[in-house]
């Protein structure tokens, strides 16, 4: 069916009350329990339908008439009134005219339409019976009984040729089938009668259904038998109070309500079949029951649409409004999903048996009929969707909607929802989410962002937005920039120098923003972030030259990323010294990292009164890297390391050769530096000055012998022998250690006779095991001089022995003539020497040499020599 068009009586938002209903428990029948659960739900959910008025010509003509009775086709409507009129009506409400029929003298108490939406029939009080062809008057009929008419009911294949062009009519309490037979005569069988009046029947393809005292019947009309009894139950109104109502999901599925009660049915094939039962049976899936009375019910999905007038009343005592609802099928019960609340005109003075509820399963419509009213509830769209996000305020679950259906949205854009979701938050004054919202928002439209730049300056919050503003490739006004820079350079002076930091220099006006803060600077002078951000402006003008100035004013050690970020080394030669009082290590990693930019030679002349920072930079220079250290600075190295590391300067004398030894032999003695003096004096030859020290001052013996082993001299042997020969644990360990270097004898020789002597046994032991190690010594290198010297002999013996192979083409470098011949009278004798050369022998110079070895200087004396014979 169409949509219909929203008029100006159309409901803009009937489901707006759409969470569970306190009308709306639901209990499970199935046992006939009396308890019943109450499920309240306070968050409330989308509705499953939205709804709207027909009004056009219906609303014209419920105004002088009431409606009584409703069909529903997926072309059209038909509405039978109180007077008797049946009205044929589009989807928007217009009458058709030539359609309008007074078929009736009274109430039209129902009326039906064929499967093909070709046939209408209708019935009333009057006793009249009209069957009403929309294209044809051919089976169409027009005929008065003798008793009243409650219900109707036509074949819905009505319109299809050979189908017997059957219908239902009720007459009290008794039901006829009417069906066209032979010479185009109509019969007229009963098919139920006895079980009280009969009401409200209804067709669906091979089965009908109707309403008596003892329940629902369920007839199966190709077999033409009742195949079973739905029966009410035992505590429910009755129908003439609360009309029993029924609805068709397919032919198979079938919905029944007996007042509160709800009963869910399926006619199913009987498994087996048995004698003299139908071939069908109906069984109850589910039951339950409701606190309210039901007067209709539809399928939505798999889900149960239920129109429902609550019991209770109002504050003024009148029928509080009807209640569309549906329930979700869960295992063996039904929850309720959602209750949405309708606007019926007049629903005050109408009860249950007032309404009518029809619907168009194919096509999900729901149509609410009251005498003055007709409300259809459909599907609810994407933009319906949206509508109800909107109106919940769930607008990021909105806006991800409309991103991902946008195609599918006629009312709603990505745009516009995300315009409502800003002025939301701006109105909660969720500052910093609105700011990141126009970052998906405005994109790059350069008009809607100094919009809303111009929004938050109103609420005083362009700091909040600040963070979120382009400066890209997309870049604003540089007004807008510097707007944003003026309110944090009043309002917070640390925000701002991170801005400036943050925002590259072609967003704004340096010059302008620099003269803001020289004037801000003029009231509070010492203001370190805004003098840090003075500093940046002046690097972002390439004033790197002020820009360092206020970092050292400020004792700031951004000046070093400054320096190193725009290689301002030249100009820090003057400021060495300013810089090594700010942070020492950083500016050593300076000047090393970037030793070329800063030679040495101005460091230490900036630095030369700093004897202390000039030390830390030497140090740090000849401990990085000794060749990078220029050696006319080692003699400061020497001063330096004897004033503030004298531990280090043995190391440095000892790896360094380019300082004056005497001028650093008298600093080392001007100190008495012992170590360092030992090791100069015998780097500079004087090694019995230098073992007297060891004796003398150091009197260490070890040591002493340690170093006269280094320089293996015999008298620095003779001298620390004639040192300890009164001193006999010293003999005692030169015994121990001199049996390897020199003739111990030398020593035992030279001991006064008597001296007592510690341990002296152990030491002449050492000595014999020493020269016993020496002699073992000698006699296997020995051993291994002659094997290896008869390997050699033999390996060379089986070389010469060997032949040498003379091509036959071979000729002699000197004549060029050939070196082999068949021709004994012209052979001569031949030389071949190692190099693999060939020649003559009389071609050879006297000395016997290979001259093309010779000539490049390859020459090898070995050779073979061929004689003639």
């Amino acid at each position: 069916m169409a949509d219909f068009e929203v008029g100006e009586d159309s409901l803009s938002s009937i489901g707006c009350e759409s969470s569970v209903s306190k009308f709306a428990s639901v209990s499970d029948d199935e046992d006939s329990s009396e308890e019943t659960d109450t499920d309240e739900d306070d968050e409330e959910t989308e509705p499953k339908l939205k709804y709207e008025r027909l009004s056009a010509d219906l609303k014209t003509i419920l105004q002088k008439d009431r409606a009584s009775c409703m069909a529903v086709h997926s072309k059209f409507l038909v509405v039978g009134t109180n007077w008797g009129v049946i009205h044929l009506l589009d989807a928007m409400g217009n009458s058709l005219v030539s359609r309008t029929k007074h078929s009736h003298s009274v109430r039209v108490n129902q009326v039906c339409i064929d499967h093909a939406g070709e046939f209408y029939a209708s019935c009333s009080n009057d006793g009249r019976v009209v069957v009403t062809g929309l294209y044809t008057e051919d089976n169409t009929h027009n005929f008065k009984l003798d008793k009243p008419v409650q219900s109707i009911a036509i074949d819905p294949i009505y319109a299809r040729a050979n189908s017997g062009r059957r219908y239902m009519t009720v007459m009290e309490d008794k039901l006829f089938m009417h069906e066209k037979s032979f010479l185009s005569r109509y019969k007229q069988d009963t098919i139920c009668q006895g079980e009280g009046p009969v009401y409200n029947v209804r067709w669906r393809g091979r089965f009908a259904a109707w309403v008596t005292d003892k329940g629902v019947r369920v007839y199966d009309v190709v077999d033409e038998t009742t195949i079973s009894l739905i029966p009410k139950p035992t505590e429910c109104p009755p129908n003439d109070q609360v009309p029993w109502r029924i609805g068709w999901g397919d032919q198979f599925k079938l919905f029944v309500s007996f007042g509160n009660t709800v009963k869910v049915c399926m006619i199913e094939k009987r498994v087996p079949v048995q004698e003299n039962l139908p071939s069908y049976l109906v069984r109850v899936e589910s039951s339950f029951t409701l606190d309210c009375s039901v007067c209709g019910l539809g399928p939505l999905d798999g889900m149960l649409v239920v129109l429902a007038i609550p019991n209770e009343v109002d504050e003024t005592g009148k029928p509080e409004r009807p209640q569309l609802m549906v329930f979700d099928k869960s295992e063996d019960h039904f929850d309720l999903v959602s209750t949405d609340l309708l606007s019926i005109r007049g629903h005050e003075d109408y009860q249950p048996a007032d309404y009518q509820f029809e619907c168009l399963v194919d096509d999900k419509f729901y149509f609410i009929m009251s005498p003055k009213d007709i409300v259809v509830g459909k599907p609810r769209d994407e933009d319906d969707h949206v509508d109800w996000l909107i109106q919940h305020e769930k607008f990021q679950e909105c806006l991800e909607l409309t991103k991902e259906k946008s195609r599918y949205l006629r009312k709603h854009s990505y745009q516009s929802v995300g315009r409502l979701y800003l002025d939301h938050l701006l109105q909660e004054k969720e500052f910093r989410k609105a700011a990141e919202l126009c970052t998906h928002l405005l994109a790059k439209d350069k008009k809607k962002w100094e919009e809303q730049v111009f929004r938050f300056a109103r609420l005083h919050e362009l700091k909040t937005l600040s963070e979120f503003l382009p400066c890209g490739d997309f870049k604003l006004d540089p007004a807008i920039y510097e707007m944003v820079l003026f309110d944090f350079l009043k309002t917070d002076a640390e925000g701002f120098l991170i801005l400036i930091r943050r925002w590259s220099s072609d967003l704004y006006n340096t010059t302008a923003v620099v003269n803001a803060v020289l004037e801000n600077l003029r009231s509070d002078p010492d203001n370190v972030p805004l003098l840090r951000s003075l500093a940046t402006l002046f690097s972002y003008q390439r004033k790197y030259d002020k820009s360092m100035e206020v970092y050292l004013r400020l004792r700031h050690e951004d000046v070093f990323s400054l320096i190193r970020q725009h290689r301002l080394f030249k100009a820090i030669h003057n400021k060495i010294p300013a810089l090594m009082d700010l942070n020492g290590d950083e500016t050593l990693q300076l000047l090393l990292d970037f030793q070329g930019e800063i030679p040495t030679g101005v460091v230490v002349s900036a630095l030369s009164e700093r004897r202390k920072q000039l030390f830390l930079y030497l140090d740090a220079l000849y401990t990085r890297d000794r060749k990078a250290c220029p050696g006319k600075f080692h003699v400061h190295l020497v001063r330096l390391y004897a004033d503030y590391a004298p531990g280090k300067l043995l190391s440095f004398l000892e790896t360094s050769d380019q300082y004056p030894i005497q001028e650093a032999l008298d600093e080392c003695e001007m100190r008495g530096m012992t170590p360092e003096r030992i090791f100069l004096l015998a780097r500079m030859g004087n090694t019995r000055a230098a073992l007297n020290l060891i004796i003398k001052e150091l009197a260490d013996i070890e040591y002493a012998v340690k170093f006269c082993k280094e320089h293996d001299d015999t008298e620095l042997w003779n001298d620390i022998i004639d040192y300890s020969l009164d001193k006999p644990i010293f003999i005692n360990y030169l015994l121990h250690n001199i049996g390897t270097h020199i003739d111990p004898r030398i020593l035992v020789e030279k001991i006064e006779p008597g001296l007592k002597i510690p341990g002296l046994r152990d030491s002449l032991i050492q000595i014999l095991r020493d020269y016993n190690l020496q002699i073992c010594l000698q006699e296997g290198c020995k051993k291994i001089l002659v094997s290896d010297c008869y390997s050699l002999l033999q390996r060379r013996v089986r070389g010469s022995s060997k032949g040498v192979k003379l091509e036959s083409g071979a000729s002699c470098p000197v004549c060029s003539a050939s070196l082999l011949v068949k021709d004994s009278s012209r052979m001569e004798n031949i030389v071949v020497f190692n190099c693999r050369h060939s020649f003559h022998a009389d071609c050879l110079p006297e000395d016997n040499v290979c001259t093309l070895c010779s000539r490049a200087g390859k020459y090898h004396s070995n050779y073979t020599y061929f004689n003639r014979d």
